[in-house]
């Protein structure tokens, strides 16, 4: 995972999987990098080739744990298998606008 602070805003990338074999790290990682954001977190998921229910939970997780603090979560940049989950699970609203063009 990368991070990139921009003022109030932070970019997140992951890459690799995000399964239960991550799930641990992954959200510790990305909740205490999101916690320094003051405005937006992007998160860049071009990069992830697998994500299953736990991946899935981490995101809603961390979208939960931003907007508590008035801080809005965008998903950018979906790999091909992080559409196809958003989708089935009926969760492409996570989707930044700019990522559907």
């Amino acid at each position: 995972m990368a991070a990139q602070a921009a003022d109030a805003d932070m970019e997140l990338s992951v890459q690799g999987e995000m399964t239960i074999y991550r799930a641990g790290e992954l959200a510790a990682e990305l909740l205490a990098a999101a916690c320094r954001a003051t405005a937006a977190v992007r998160i860049d998921l071009s990069e992830v080739t697998e994500l299953d229910t736990a991946g899935l939970q981490i995101l809603l997780m961390l979208r939960r744990a931003v907007a508590a603090r008035g801080v809005h979560l965008e998903l950018v940049r979906p790999s091909a298998c992080v559409q196809e989950v958003l989708e089935l699970c009926r969760q492409q609203p996570l989707i930044g606008e700019a990522a559907r063009a």
